[in-house]
């Protein structure tokens, strides 16, 4: 080999080395930062507080209402009787309606839950009790129609229906009048005419009712001069 071919083939592996040099010295573009998650926004917990539920006492059966008063009481707020859910809508933030269902006797806490998840317990607040228990005996005011729009009155002495009105009708009697019997009464004569009542707690009641004045409709009614939740 000629010394012009020896110095051109080192030439040519310098040239190729300082080649190789400018590309390992080159700046690589930095990599894109790792995306942070950012967490979900949760539910503020606000704590609810309850003071009364009004009235404190339904029948086994379930089919009463009640009113629970308190504070803080948020949209979607749930309400359990002991173990057993009930039907609830919060009203305001002071106020929440239930309704119950079928439930053994005995007493119960109340308890509110807010959508964050805190809750407020009424220790021993609500008792389950037999219908048979409660006294029908007195009178009534009570709402009937499709939307209870229509005023309805009825009297119920010693266990027995005495009369009733409905609506500007004139006050009606029974013959046989209807007795009560397991907080319950019950008539239907053969020209249609119709009542029927149960005690869903001491000082409310529901049925049904076809009388002038309220023809084929259902009623609730409160007991006159008693503190009652209002439907």
């Amino acid at each position: 080999m000629t010394n012009r071919t020896r110095a051109g083939s080192v030439f040519l592996m310098v040239s190729v080395g300082l080649v190789g040099c400018e590309r390992r010295g080159l700046p690589t573009a930095p990599l894109a930062p790792p995306s942070v998650q950012q967490p979900s926004p949760q539910p503020t917990a606000i704590q609810p507080s309850v003071a009364t539920l009004t009235p404190r006492v339904g029948s086994t059966r379930g089919g009463a209402w009640a009113t629970i008063t308190g504070a803080d009481f948020q949209p979607g707020a749930s309400v359990r009787l002991g173990d057993s859910a009930v039907t609830a809508r919060v009203q305001d933030s002071a106020t929440i309606r239930i309704s119950t269902t079928a439930h053994a006797p005995g007493t119960v806490d109340v308890i509110v839950t807010n959508p964050g998840g805190l809750e407020a317990r009424l220790t021993g607040g609500y008792a389950y009790e037999p219908p048979e228990s409660f006294d029908f005996n007195g009178d009534w005011i009570a709402h009937a129609g499709p939307e209870f729009e229509t005023d309805m009155r009825f009297t119920i002495r010693n266990n027995v229906l005495v009369s009733v009105s409905c609506a500007t009708s004139a006050p009606l009697t029974f013959a046989p009048a209807p007795s009560v019997r397991n907080g319950e009464f019950s008539f239907l004569a053969d020209d249609g005419l119709a009542i029927s009542g149960t005690l869903v707690s001491p000082v409310n009641a529901v049925g049904t009712i076809n009388v002038p004045g309220c023809p084929t409709s259902s009623w609730w009614a409160d007991k006159s001069g008693q503190a009652a939740g209002s439907r």
